[in-house]
């Protein structure tokens, strides 16, 4: 019981988070966006964040440490959703500069994910304290108060036998800064340091740039998540770690697809937990018993018809983007996003 209510609360406060993250930036239009050089770049950020992860790996095999590691797909998911919003909060004028200069959009997307890989390696640090803060305060609460009985020398040895088993400290992973991202991405000549630099101050004075945590779909799928892949007794689901990266996965998917720019996060996760538990077999429920309960474990009892318009429309499209994917047609490199002769 206490899960299913830690799994609600963390819903409902990434709810009201992504209210205010929608407040701010507005209902953005994806015709603003280049759909071609934005799945360019969504793809580019999935590799360069992989090969990251590879070097991180090999060079921490056989460390010890809780790492706040910044290469995985949620830095992948942050960096988008810099990049969107960033693009629709500009003027007119200024957003179409964007949408057709090839190495105005190539330096603007290198920017953001300098940033995203920042913004999401932060979130993970003060994520992590805040474990840390909790599980303290549940040794604390286990404690007995009042009198105790007095230890025998027996249960003293015993204790001194058996020392307190301390977490290892979060350390931060080292994150490449502008030069080293230039250049093992093979950047064009036209971006520099400096430019990145430069276009890092803009964006962080914006209104556009977040102040507080960016809310992902990914961050309501693994609000869900659990040991196994359950219906809790509030009618709710838990997403066992095969599901988890299934609904991942989708997300992923999505965030490919500029028809999904400006959509709520909690639509998209919505639609990837139901078709990933479509595919499931942990679970034998009908697709709308699916549909159902995966829109209860996110919004609650109350859910108004067209949010679930737009749930549905999601996974329509989220349909799309898998049948319509293709294998790569060459090797898969951490080459620059946009390469100038590649339209």
């Amino acid at each position: 019981m206490r899960t299913m209510a830690a799994a609600r609360s963390t819903v409902d406060v990434l709810l009201e988070r992504e209210s205010r993250q929608c407040d701010v930036h507005g209902t953005p239009s994806p015709s603003r966006l280049n759909a071609a050089w934005r799945h360019k770049v969504v793809g580019w950020y999935f590799t360069l964040i992989a090969a990251l992860r590879r070097q991180h790996a090999a060079a921490a095999e056989g460390g010890e440490g809780n790492d706040a590691n910044p290469f995985n797909r949620q830095s992948v998911h942050v960096t988008a959703s810099l990049l969107d919003n960033y693009l629709m909060s500009l003027p007119a004028e200024k957003a179409l500069r964007y949408k057709h200069d090839r190495p105005a959009y190539q330096l603007l997307a290198t920017t953001c994910l300098l940033l995203g890989m920042r913004l999401a390696q932060h979130d993970q640090i003060k994520a992590a304290k805040q474990r840390e803060a909790e599980r303290e305060a549940a040794d604390s609460a286990d404690q007995p108060h009042g009198l105790k009985r007095a230890k025998t020398h027996k249960q003293n040895m015993n204790e001194a036998a058996a020392p307190a088993i301390t977490p290892p400290a979060t350390t931060h992973v080292a994150i490449p800064n502008a030069a080293t991202i230039l250049r093992i991405s093979a950047a064009p000549k036209s971006i520099s340091e400096q430019h990145i630099l430069s276009m890092v101050r803009e964006m962080t004075g914006s209104r556009a740039f977040p102040r507080s945590k960016v809310v992902t779909s990914l961050d309501f799928i693994q609000a869900l998540s659990a040991s196994n892949t359950r219906v809790n007794e509030d009618c709710s689901i838990a997403l066992g770690l095969t599901d988890v990266e299934e609904a991942s996965r989708l997300a992923d998917a999505a965030l490919r697809n500029v028809a999904f720019s400006g959509s709520r996060p909690s639509v998209i996760a919505s639609a990837a937990i139901t078709l990933a538990l479509m595919r499931s077999s942990s679970i034998s429920l009908s697709m709308s018993s699916i549909r159902e309960k995966v829109q209860q474990s996110i919004y609650g009892d109350e859910i108004d018809s067209a949010l679930q318009a737009f749930i549905m429309q999601a996974e329509s499209n989220l349909l799309g983007s898998i049948r319509v994917r293709a294998p790569p047609s060459r090797p898969v490199t951490t080459a620059h996003l946009i390469p100038l002769e590649d339209e």
